[in-house]
Parts: structure tokens; sequence; C-alpha cells
């Protein structure tokens, strides 16, 4: 049975660039670790808490390799295309059966992945994350569901990106080094959270 991990923290920082690390975009959502076995599919958040039941259109991860886990971003997204958290903490926050069963109606939930620990259960926990990704762009592809979706990233450009990022109405962006490990539960600065300052805030609601 795969180990039900705690997700890797990253710490505050300043738009920069580096051919070192990857950037993507830091999705307004509620954070989630899934793992894939033979008995089935699990999702849980923070603490370890259960979100398996809150989410049932998730059940395609099941499609997965057994021995797979990932870490990801459960995400809507508004007309626009932008994320719409409270939506999400509405839909969260459900506990009767039918009204989760009919919720995905108004609020259809996506899985954005950007990790993968375990793959075919064997841990990648010491892999570069450079290689870990690749392997999970190469699983979100057979998978082919549009309920789960790869986190895209560039690699070197992270300025660009974070002006892109805000003003696409996104809440900052994510650097992380391409070389790095992940740490379950530890707070790591090969990880970096990039959110907007007061004057970049200022300058794209002109």
């Amino acid at each position: 049975m795969l180990p039900r991990l705690l997700p890797m923290l990253a710490v505050p920082a300043e738009p920069f660039d580096s051919s070192e690390y990857s950037f993507e975009v830091k999705w307004d959502g509620i954070r989630a670790l899934a793992a894939v076995d033979k008995g089935g599919w699990q999702l849980w958040g923070w603490e370890r808490a259960d979100y398996t039941g809150r989410y049932p259109e998730l059940d395609v991860l099941r499609r997965l390799p057994a021995g797979t886990l990932v870490d990801g971003e459960l995400v809507v997204m508004d007309p626009d295309g932008r994320p719409d958290l409270r939506r999400l903490l509405r839909r969260h926050g459900l506990i009767d059966k039918w009204r989760i069963r009919q919720a995905r109606r108004w609020c259809a939930v996506r899985y954005v992945v950007f990790d993968l620990l375990y793959q075919a259960g064997r841990c990648l926990l010491r892999e570069p994350l450079a290689q870990r990704r690749e392997v999970l762009l190469v699983l979100c592809r057979q998978l082919g569901a549009p309920e789960v979706q790869f986190s895209e990233a560039v690699v070197g450009n992270g300025t660009a990106l974070y002006a892109a990022a805000l003003a696409r109405g996104h809440e900052g962006i994510m650097a992380k080094h391409l070389a790095s490990t992940y740490r379950p539960g530890r707070r790591s600065a090969a990880w970096r959270k990039i959110k907007p300052r007061r004057q970049d805030l200022q300058a794209f609601s002109q």
C-alpha cells in the first residue's frame, strides 16, 4: 500500500529568471494528493484529510497504473478561465451524498497534477523534479481524461510567466528547482511561491 504522504511546501520569493528552475502557474485551489492501487484510489489533503468521497468524478484516476501517487491541486474555473476558489470551497464543504453527486453540474472540478511521487510502486521522492515530471506528463497523456490536467511549466523565464499569470487572473506562480527532490511535509527553498506585490496588483488593475 502506498503511504499517505504530506505535501511538500514552498517559501515566499520575488519574481526571478533562472535556467535551473521551472516555473508554473500557482493554482488557486485546494492542495490534494492522490494514490492509485489495486484496491482503488484515494484523495487526501492537509493533515491527511480524506477527500475521496467529495469528488466522485475523479474516479477516472483509477485508470492510472497501480502504484501511482501524484501531487496536485483541485481547481474550479470560471467562464473566463480564471480559478474560482470561492465556488470550490462551497462544493468542498458538502457532506450529503446526493448533493455531492449533483455538484459537478454547477461546480466542475479538475485535478491539476504537477508532481509524481510513486510510479508502479517505486518511490521517486529522491529523483530530480525534472525526471518526475517527464514521467508524469506521459501518464497524463495516456490517461487522456479532461478531469485530470498536467500543470505545464516553462524553464528559465520566470518573470515573463509571472506577468502573464497575473494578467490572466491567477494568484501567482511557483518556481521549482529542476534537480529538487520531494520532501513530504517539509518547507524547502527549492520550491518558491511568487505571489503579487501591491504594486503588481495596482499595475494589472489599471
